[in-house]
């Protein structure tokens, strides 16, 4: 089982990036990945965002989080890192 997060984790750089490659879901499917992504435990967590929101727009996701590391600071840098390393490549 991975480590659980909650909303209090995340600073709102982390929000910013995350609303920015969802800005077209619809609100429901945007909470509902806020409520995994603050929940993750891993592979069953990973399959249930692709139910979600499907693998481009998991692809999109991660491309965002990849392209405004810079943006972050070390403590959610390693958190987002703790939530993605057993499912996704994340570098």
């Amino acid at each position: 089982m991975g480590a659980v997060f909650r909303a209090k984790d995340f600073g709102s750089n982390y929000k910013k990036i995350i609303d920015n490659s969802m800005k077209d879901l619809q609100p429901d499917a945007k909470d509902d990945v806020y409520k995994l992504l603050n929940t993750w435990e891993g592979t069953s967590s990973e399959e249930k965002l692709l139910k979600i929101i499907g693998p481009e727009r998991v692809e999109k996701l991660l491309k965002e989080v990849r392209k405004n590391l810079d943006t972050l600071n070390e403590n959610e840098k390693e958190d987002l890192k703790n939530i993605f390393k057993d499912s996704f490549t994340f570098d």
